[in-house]
């Protein structure tokens, strides 16, 4: 048996020398000396060490911690940061406070923008104005404009169902330049090729495209077709003949005229899908056909995800259940339910976590929350909505089938159309998943939900 021989630096830096440990991490023994600083924590000195390890690292929960316990460690802005990492957006907004520099009152206002309280956002860019760099200008400019739109401060002109969907695919028509093709052009196997090249661009699976212009080559020889633009009718047909099943705009409102009491919806999602965002959306619109509404915090895993959800309950006017970090999301989901059953709520819409990285205890964790809802109200929940987040494309068809394992899904809220060039994935999400897609959720005003119509939607990329 063979036993490694501590050198006199280890030995020393195990007894709290601040120059062993300085040593050890100097030749690279970053986690040999950040096991032995956590047992020097009391010790001044030895926790700031430890606290800069931590950053370097990326270790934010466990500097959150630290500066939770001791007060001494670290700056203002390192503070921030570790709060804001961490999930914690009104502590680290208490920090950047301290600073009041232009960077900092920019953070608040992009802190406050992230949890949806759009009034104190505007405030805190309107004061990182006062002090903007002249390379900022604009930028900061752009996010006023912005913050103006969503809390309705400037007239934005009432859009067509087809005008919103053509602006919010503009990332996607922008690069693959679709309409083009058809412009003055023959039919080869030149237009083909480029026809095909721009479909997998747009995010369409790669078999789906080849199989489409496959499908466009045999009807252009049966129907002898000659140029381009009589190539194009049939290229909508076949993408309808693809989305046509995965919903139509009654779905949308259906939903919003649902009788039984009370509904009970369930959101699933990843973190980041713009889950919570739809919530306080669609609560919105229930609150303003007078209905009562309340809803359920049950991602209990980010003090974020509680935060932003009483920020939009706030701003829709209607309740919520929540409880502190870390509670049983399962108690929350019974607890929603249950109210919403003995107090005569219309409606009950629940936030739940997706944490991706851990597959089973995610699974588990819905299942669970699922039964505790039945447990409340057998009847429900009446539906069980999955949020995708269209920016990362064909991926998002992998995590819905993760979903699905846990859930039986009923159909689909597609985000972020407007901030991708991926619009095409929406295709392939309808082939493979087989699910209605009840609506799409862009941008950050109230009113930025809308039903999904398939013509509707290959209309616009088309256009």
């Amino acid at each position: 048996m063979f036993f490694w021989k501590k050198s006199d630096t280890e030995k020393k830096a195990e007894e709290g020398s601040k120059e062993a440990i300085l040593e050890l991490i100097k030749s690279g023994k970053t986690s040999k000396a950040e096991s032995i600083l956590e047992n020097f924590k009391d010790n001044e000195e030895l926790r700031k060490i430890l606290f800069d390890l931590y950053l370097k690292n990326n270790e934010y929960y466990k500097a959150y911690t630290l500066i939770e316990k001791y007060k001494d460690v670290g700056t203002a802005p390192e503070r921030a940061l570790v709060y804001e990492e961490s999930g914690y957006i009104t502590k680290a907004i208490e920090e950047y406070l301290k600073i009041g520099d232009f960077n900092s009152l920019y953070k608040i206002g992009l802190l406050y923008k992230h949890i949806g309280d759009y009034q104190k956002a505007l405030e805190f860019i309107n004061r990182a104005y006062q002090i903007v760099p002249y390379d900022k200008k604009k930028e900061v400019e752009e996010l006023l404009f912005d913050l103006k739109k969503i809390l309705g401060i400037v007239d934005i002109p009432k859009e067509s169902l087809f005008e919103k969907i053509s602006k919010t695919l503009k990332k996607t028509k922008d690069i693959i330049l679709l309409n083009t093709i058809f412009i003055n052009r023959k039919i080869d196997e030149e237009l083909f090729e480029e026809l095909e090249e721009k479909l997998i661009r747009a995010d369409i699976n790669v078999k789906l495209v080849l199989n489409i212009v496959e499908n466009l080559k045999t009807e252009a020889i049966k129907r002898n077709l000659q140029t381009a633009e009589q190539l194009k009718p049939l290229l909508k047909e076949e993408l309808l003949s693809i989305i046509k099943n995965c919903g139509n705009k009654d779905l949308f409102f259906e939903l919003l005229n649902e009788k039984e009491k009370p509904f009970v919806i369930l959101f699933l999602g990843v973190n980041g899908s713009g889950k919570t965002t739809t919530i306080g959306k669609l609560a919105s619109i229930y609150k303003a056909q007078n209905k009562k509404v309340l809803l359920g915090a049950a991602d209990t895993f980010r003090a974020a995800a509680i935060e932003q959800l009483e920020v939009w309950a706030q701003r829709a006017q209607v309740d919520i259940v929540k409880k502190q970090e870390g509670a049983d999301p399962a108690s929350v989901a019974f607890e929603a339910t249950k109210k919403g059953l003995e107090e005569g709520y219309d409606v009950v819409i629940i936030d739940t976590a997706g944490r991706l990285h851990t597959k089973e205890p995610l699974i588990n964790e819905l299942r669970k929350i699922k039964k505790s809802i039945q447990k409340a109200y057998e009847k429900a929940p009446q539906k069980a909505l999955l949020v995708i987040d269209s920016t990362i494309g064909q991926n998002s068809i992998s995590q819905a089938k993760i979903f699905k394992e846990a859930v039986d899904i009923n159909g689909l809220v597609i985000t972020k159309l407007d901030g991708t060039s991926k619009g095409g994935s929406v295709i392939s999400i309808c082939k493979d998943l087989a699910l209605p897609i009840y609506m799409t959720a862009d941008g950050e005003r109230m009113e930025d939900l809308d039903p999904f119509d398939p013509e509707t939607f290959v209309d616009a990329l088309l256009s």
